[in-house]
Order: C-alpha cells, then sequence, then structure tokens
C-alpha cells in the first residue's frame, strides 16, 4: 500500500507529456491492417471450382483444383491471353453453367467473354483473388501454337473472303451505273475452286454408280417430275435452263410438261451418254450442252425458268448453289422463277449409344490395338447415315432458310443460336443435320430429309460430339453453330458446334 501510494505521488508530481490525438486513429488502422493482411493471405473458406469441397484459404483451393481437377489456372492465363476480368468472367461462367473440369479443360477458345459474365451470383473469393499475379512461365505446346495459328488463318480467310466480295459488288454496281457488262469472265463473281479439286469433282458425276443412286431414290426423282407436271400451266410454253443435267431427266421431265424449250448444261462427261438419252427418247425440243456454266456462251441468253438439283450433304455441300446464283443473275428472264424455290437446314439432337461405340468409341481398341489417336478424326469428319428416328431426343429446329430467288454467295457462310427442346431421356451423342426442299408452286410440293420421313440419297448429317451428355425431358440444350466456305476447298464447309462448355470442329468434305 505504502508502495502504491509513493508511485502515484511520482505520477502527479511528473511533467505532464504532451497528448498525441493520432493515437486512437493508429490503434484503429493497426486493426484495418491486420484485417488486410488475413484477407491478402487468402484466409478466407474457399468451395473448390468443380466439387463441394471447402479449403481454409483460396491457396489450398488453387493448389487442390491442379491435384485433383488437373486446372492450372497459370497455364489457362497462358493459353488464353487472361486478364483480371477474363478470370472473374471465367469464376462466373463456370458457376453459371455449372462447367466440369474436363469441359474447361477441353475447351480450345475462351468461352466466357460475355460481359454478362462480370456480374457474381454472390460473394465468393476466387472473385478477390489477384490473378494478373499468376506466373505463365510455361510455354505452349506445338498443338496449341498450330492451333493458334490455324485459327487466325480462317480469321484472316473470312476477312478475305469478306473484302473479295465487297469488290464484286463494288464492280457490279459500276457495271450497273455505267452500262458496261464487261466480259463474262470478269463480270463472273463466282469463287473458284483449285483446278485439281474442280477436275475431281465433275470427273466423280462422270460415273454410272453415282446417277444410279440419284435416279433410284424416289423421293427425289418423283418430286421433280411433280413439281413439273403437275403444274403444267406454269410449264407450258416457257424455256428452261436446266444446270447440272446429270443424265438430263429434269430436262425430259420439264419437255414432258410442256416447255417449249430445254437447255441443259453439265461439266461432266456423262452430258454425252445423256445427249444419246435424249435422242432414244425423241425429246426433240431439248438440247445439251457440255461445259461450265460460267464459261460457256447458252444457246439463248435469257430463260423464264432454271431448274437445277443442286443440293449436298448438309444441303450445302459442293456448293453448286454458287452455280445457280450465277445462272439467275445472268440468264433468268426478269419475271422468271427457280425450282426449287426455297431449302430450309434443321437441326436436332440425337443419342445412340450404339452407333457412337461402333464410330468413336471403336477406336479405343481395334483389334488389341489403341487407336485412340485417330478417335477425335472420327468426330471431327460428319457421318452421312441414315439414323433411326428412335433414338431422336430433342425437338428440331430450323437453322437456316435460303429463298433461291434471293440468296447470294455468302450463303454458306451463317451463325445460328439454337435452343433445343429435349422430349425425352437420353445420353445425347450428336447433333444430327437435315435439309427440307420446297417448290412454291400453285400445286405446290416438297420433300424432307428428315429423319422422320423417308429416307433419301443425301441421308442425315451426323455431328458427334467429344462427351456425350445426359439429358431429360423438358431440358434446353442452347448453343450455337457456325457454318463458312472452306478456306482451301471451296465446294468443303467448315462447321463449328459450341454446346456444353465446349466448342466442336468439323469438316463436311
Amino acid at each position: 500500500l505504502t508502495e502504491s501510494t509513493q508511485d502515484a505521488e511520482r505520477q502527479k508530481d511528473a511533467p505532464e507529456e504532451p497528448v498525441d490525438s493520432s493515437t486512437d486513429e493508429d490503434e484503429y488502422d493497426d486493426i484495418e491492417d491486420d484485417d488486410d493482411e488475413a484477407m491478402d493471405e487468402g484466409e478466407e473458406p474457399t468451395t473448390c471450382l468443380f466439387c463441394a469441397e471447402i479449403f481454409p484459404k483460396l491457396e489450398t483451393a488453387m493448389e487442390h483444383l491442379n491435384v485433383r481437377h488437373k486446372v492450372n489456372l497459370s497455364q489457362l492465363k497462358a493459353k488464353f491471353q487472361m486478364d483480371q476480368y477474363s478470370f472473374i468472367k471465367l469464376i462466373n461462367f463456370i458457376r453459371a453453367n455449372k462447367t466440369t473440369a474436363e469441359q474447361l479443360l477441353s475447351a480450345d477458345q475462351a468461352l466466357w467473354q460475355d460481359e454478362k459474365y462480370l456480374k457474381p451470383q454472390e460473394y465468393e473469393t476466387w472473385l478477390c483473388y489477384d490473378y494478373e499475379a499468376l506466373k505463365t512461365d510455361a510455354q505452349p505446346t506445338v498443338a496449341e501454337l498450330h492451333e493458334r495459328i490455324a485459327e487466325q488463318s480462317r480469321m484472316l480467310q473470312q476477312a478475305n473472303e469478306d473484302m473479295e466480295r465487297m469488290r464484286s459488288d463494288y464492280k457490279e454496281l459500276l457495271q450497273k451505273v455505267h452500262g458496261d457488262s464487261g466480259s463474262k469472265a470478269a463480270s463472273n463473281p463466282v469463287p473458284r475452286n483449285n483446278p485439281n479439286l474442280d477436275k475431281e469433282y465433275f470427273n466423280s458425276y462422270s460415273h454410272f454408280g453415282i446417277h444410279h443412286d440419284m435416279l433410284s431414290d424416289k423421293v427425289r426423282t418423283s418430286t421433280y417430275r411433280s413439281a413439273l407436271l403437275q403444274n403444267e400451266a406454269v410449264v407450258r410454253g416457257k424455256t428452261v435452263l436446266d444446270v447440272g443435267c446429270g443424265t438430263g431427266i429434269l430436262s425430259i421431265f420439264a419437255s414432258r410438261a410442256g416447255a417449249s424449250r430445254v437447255v441443259g448444261i453439265d461439266n461432266s462427261d456423262i452430258v454425252h451418254t445423256a445427249m444419246d438419252i435424249v435422242r432414244k427418247n425423241n425429246v426433240e425440243n431439248v438440247e445439251l450442252i457440255k461445259g461450265r456454266l460460267e464459261d460457256t456462251d447458252l444457246p439463248e441468253a435469257k430463260y423464264d425458268i432454271i431448274i437445277s438439283e443442286w443440293m449436298g450433304y448438309f444441303l450445302l455441300y459442293e456448293s453448286m448453289l454458287d452455280s445457280i446464283i450465277y445462272a439467275r443473275e445472268h440468264h433468268l428472264n426478269p419475271n422468271g422463277i427457280i425450282l426449287p424455290s426455297r431449302c430450309t437446314l434443321s437441326l436436332l439432337g440425337y443419342g445412340n449409344d450404339t452407333l457412337y461405340a461402333e464410330q468413336v468409341d471403336f477406336w479405343s481398341d481395334v483389334y488389341g490395338v489403341n487407336m485412340s489417336d485417330l478417335r477425335k478424326s472420327s468426330i471431327k469428319e460428319p457421318l452421312m447415315e441414315v439414323v433411326d428416328a428412335q433414338f431422336t431426343l430433342t425437338e428440331p429446329e430450323q437453322i437456316a432458310n435460303f429463298d433461291i430467288m434471293t440468296v447470294d454467295l455468302n450463303y454458306p457462310n451463317f451463325s445460328y443460336n439454337f435452343s433445343l427442346k429435349v422430349t425425352k431421356e437420353g445420353r445425347l451423342s450428336a447433333f444430327v443435320g437435315f435439309f427440307d426442299t420446297l417448290f412454291e408452286l400453285p400445286s405446290a410440293v416438297m420433300f424432307s430429309t428428315s429423319p422422320n420421313e423417308t429416307p433419301t440419297h443425301w441421308k442425315q448429317t451426323v455431328f458427334f460430339i467429344d462427351q456425350p451428355q445426359a439429358v431429360k425431358a423438358g431440358d434446353v440444350i442452347t448453343g450455337k453453330i457456325t457454318s463458312r466456305r472452306h478456306k482451301e476447298d471451296v465446294r468443303a464447309l467448315s462447321v463449328d458446334i459450341e454446346v456444353f462448355g465446349k466448342k466442336h470442329k468439323y469438316m463436311v468434305v
């Protein structure tokens, strides 16, 4: 007690220390700094992006991603050239779409670029990390570099095609303004193929087998015959141009429907046999010519009706529609018509496990040999097959509609965002493309290559996907399909389908 009293007296007599007005504020700052330090260290529970596991801090969760799910954020950063905002979009994209690690790893382009993914569903520590600090020392693989170069080449090719179309449009405009039609070759805007590829294409139609397949296709041939013979009032007394006449069957149908004159043209040697067929059937008003339409002077400059069976696999393969457009622009009378009048292209979801095993999984074990390296190729090249309609899993959706009187040369290049409604439970392993062909005449006729209709020689086009997905009735499968003319073979198509968080690339050749 005595010592305490003495200490109190000494403190009372001691000189007064100046008051530090910042003391309380510093103490508050210290507390705040401590909190910031804890936050910087990621000391906050973090839920894995791909499973339900929760970790005490973000760094542990990142390590878990790498070890358990094989997802390395540094590698993703390098692969997709990602910045802070890109990672925020990625995190929100994964949460919104319940993307799996496998889907993310198989993606060959950033599918999370949409600005809507900047808005989070809820707060989480993944969104607070400084992704700019991630090191990206890993060098891209040769395959990745090749893919980047290929993608840039595709983009450059598309830009070149757009520029060429603009030049052609400008030239045609100048010709109309100045009344200068120019030479036939100079005014020809149709894309030219590699001469060797074109030679192979026309030679393929010189063989008997392909014409047997087409003529024995009752749906195809009888529909064309009905379109002409049931509409004699439209055809009678008219001049007809048959583009790609082949064996001459459509020219003969047009003659029987009352056409005053029919001219058929084909660049394949089969046309010589067709000339004999016309003579043997005593069809006097049909004249057949061998040559490429764009390079040939026809007996008459203009015609009342242009008819052609130009459709290929997936409707657009072969790009023969190019020649129909040329014929329309150069050889159709002002009030003329084109048959068929319209074609539509559709897509549906499909799931036949047996077909998938035969065509895709087959490569995993070929007589005891692992040939899985060929699996990717089996997916990249769509299968032309008459599919069993019982395995259709969605309603079909029209993805393109071509009015032949107005379609332009850009027709192979289109994109469509689809929403396919699932009609029954199953494992979706492919998308199936088919087309409808319409003759919009007083007595209208049409045919469809749908799996639900009588099979045709066009069959259906099956686009397999890498990882089949379980679906149930009521689900809606959203995605995007993009088609473009192939840069090396103008008769072929490059098709991309973006769905289930992955972009699948196909070549219709």
